[in-house]
């Protein structure tokens, strides 16, 4: 009797400890999630990309709530910045002589994930702990969100060990490699930024360009027959300043993401040439074709596979891809 006793026990321990681990998983993302919103820091993000790198300033500034405020400025390429807080984000493209100011979707710049996408994010990716390494001089541990089809990348979340902060997400591919790197090369935490580092750098009488929310889940005729990979959601709709000339599907599993535009036409649809050319810009691949009077661009956080199905869903009803 004693011997199944400790056979018994044995087994539960071995059962247990998957779930232990899995639950540990979730705290740290948690944990990276409330860090990456309630704390102050500032400092050099670094996007890498195997065609390029930019550069840009952060500002951050928490509040216990979870609402915050972030400031990004462009150091290189053309001047650009952006400002989030809990309503909207204003986009300042000074060459353009405009600020766009849109509302806002979940999650921070630097960990787009949201708490209450989590358990949806599990159903089709798998949690597991990664290397560990130093990123900005700060001992960090890696998560990793495997991809659980051929229709997503995997991510790979490097934690500072002090304070939970996200520094580094990698995008990498089905073999393992970065599509795309998104670190911080400097940060400070703890020291609130000014309040001049979170005020959008545009002359006041900059022209405003708002574009609005619409309410629902309708899609356009033009998009009746589009098929997404599994664990897709509708997030926003956003309508342009010209109105029915310009719409925008923001569609994400929690952590990729996918964007619809559509935008009326003027006379026939271009040449066919191209048809099934998927352009790739890191992690990015774009598509885009004529469809009814309509241009429906594709920008999409997804392997080439993945968007090539996607467009083939609106091609095969009608469209002419490029």
């Amino acid at each position: 009797m004693t011997r199944y006793a400790f056979l018994g026990l044995a087994v539960a321990a071995l059962l247990a400890g998957p779930v232990k681990a899995a639950d540990d998983l979730k705290n740290q993302v948690t944990a990276m999630i409330q860090a990456a919103r309630q704390m102050d820091y500032q400092g050099v993000l670094v996007h890498g990309m195997p065609v390029g790198v930019e550069s840009m300033r952060f500002y951050h500034a928490g509040e216990d709530d979870g609402s915050y405020r972030e400031r990004l400025v462009m150091l290189t390429g053309p001047a650009r910045e952006l400002v989030r807080n809990g309503e909207d984000v204003r986009r300042y493209h000074p060459e353009k002589g405009r600020v766009v100011v849109a509302p806002r979707r979940t999650g921070t710049g630097i960990f787009r994930l949201d708490a209450a996408e989590l358990e949806r994010v599990r159903a089709h990716y798998r949690l597991e702990q990664g290397p560990s390494g130093r990123i900005a001089g700060r001992e960090s541990r890696a998560i990793e969100f495997r991809a659980g089809d051929s229709d997503r990348f995997t991510y790979r979340i490097w934690r500072d060990k002090a304070t939970n902060l996200p520094l580094q997400t990698e995008v990498l591919d089905a073999e393992g490699r970065a599509q795309e790197t998104f670190m911080f090369a400097t940060v400070e935490t703890g020291v609130p930024p000014q309040r001049s580092d979170l005020e959008l750098g545009a002359p006041p009488e900059i022209r405003m360009v708002r574009r609005r929310r619409l309410e629902g889940e309708d899609r356009h005729e033009v998009l009746s027959s589009l098929e997404l990979p599994a664990g897709f959601q509708l997030k926003a709709r956003f309508q342009d300043a010209d109105g029915d000339r310009g719409h925008q599907y923001f569609f994400s599993d929690g952590l990729a993401t996918l964007s619809v535009f559509v935008n009326r036409t003027e006379g026939p649809p271009d040449s066919a040439g191209h048809k099934g050319k998927i352009l790739q810009r890191g992690a990015l691949h774009a598509s885009s074709l004529s469809r009814g009077g309509y241009r429906i661009t594709l920008l999409g956080e997804l392997p080439g596979v993945a968007m090539r199905r996607i467009a083939s869903s609106l091609e095969d009803a009608g469209g002419d891809s490029e």
